[in-house]
């Protein structure tokens, strides 16, 4: 492979999530001694301000067909502007657009593709990029290595924090017009699906509960708490997909929404592994449990163990005081 080939790849539709993953291929393109690309394929996106979040180069997709998304359209241009540049590692926005783009660009590059990691590094020899992931139901971490180039690897929102912008930094937009086939499908409509308040996945403040809390009607309780906090309200599996408490995309866990707010309430959760998968990127996390021996305990940084059906209002009637102080 030739030094002006030597580049290490990052793409997501999502602003934030691209400038986080910015801030990993920095580290990991020093490492390597090759050059940071950033890949957008908006056409407004300020080429710019990717190179200020520690890009070298960004690159600039500009073509309708590139929005809407259509996967089929995205993986042949990837492709055949990978088959060009011949970039080492391309990491991706674990995104739902990221979820279903990456396996098939890596299908058709003949190399691997490692889903949702919860870490990144280098191999000693820095030959190959080292990628963490949760299995087993959250029980177990492995650690994945793709031989082939590039190597092809899906981030979650949250895991990284990205750098501050450095508006001295220098380097070069390019806009270019890959070759792809038109797509296979054709887009009829899009709805979009209707949201209500801060999505979890934004939220600075969550306050989720479990089956501690008793009965539907006690999510009054949950919610005035959360307002009180100026927070969202999420929940554990069961109380979404078998109680149906609340709709699918607010529970948090391993199969649900990774979520990294500043802070976590745990209200009357037990603490199993496929929650916790879904809050690791939390910054400080706060259980309430009446069981001392909850495994949430364990990975929290305050435990109070207390039933929450008494240290709700009392948490409320205080936070009333500081205001009123």
């Amino acid at each position: 492979m030739t030094e002006e080939h030597k580049e290490v790849w990052v793409f997501s539709e999502s602003q934030q999530l691209l400038f986080e993953l910015l801030a990993k291929g920095r580290g990991l393109a020093d490492g390597l001694g090759a050059e940071l690309v950033a890949v957008s394929t908006t056409a407004s996106e300020d080429g710019q301000k990717l190179i200020h979040y520690g890009a070298d180069k960004a690159l600039t997709i500009s073509n309708q067909a590139f929005q809407p998304f259509q996967v089929d359209v995205y993986t042949d241009a990837f492709a055949n502007l990978a088959g060009e540049r011949k970039p080492e590692i391309i990491l991706i926005g674990a995104t739902r657009t990221g979820l279903e783009f990456a396996p098939r660009l890596a299908e058709r590059l003949k190399t691997g593709c490692v889903t949702e990691t919860t870490r990144l590094e280098l191999d000693a020899d820095k030959k190959y990029l080292l990628a963490y992931r949760v299995t087993m139901g959250g029980n177990l971490t492995e650690t994945q290595l793709s031989k082939t180039k590039p190597q092809i690897v899906t981030v979650p929102k949250g895991l990284f924090s990205s750098l501050q912008p450095d508006t001295s930094r220098r380097g070069e937009v390019i806009t270019l017009e890959p070759k792809f086939k038109p797509p296979s499908t054709k887009l009829v409509e899009t709805k979009p699906k209707p949201a209500k308040g801060v999505k979890l996945s934004d939220a600075s403040v969550i306050v989720s509960f479990g089956r501690g809390v008793r009965k539907k009607e006690d999510m009054a309780l949950i919610e005035q708490f959360a307002q009180a906090m100026g927070g969202v309200v999420g929940c554990s599996r069961p109380i979404a997909e078998d109680l149906r408490w609340l709709p699918e995309d607010q529970y948090i866990g391993l199969s649900g929404q990774k979520v990294n707010p500043k802070l976590y309430f745990a209200l009357g959760i037990s603490g199993q592994i496929q929650h916790l998968t879904g809050i690791r990127g939390s910054r400080v996390i706060v259980a309430v449990n009446n069981d001392p021996k909850a495994p949430i305990f364990e990975f929290s940084d305050y435990n109070i163990v207390a039933d929450l059906y008494e240290m709700i209002p009392a948490f409320i009637d205080a936070l009333k005081q500081l205001g009123k102080s």
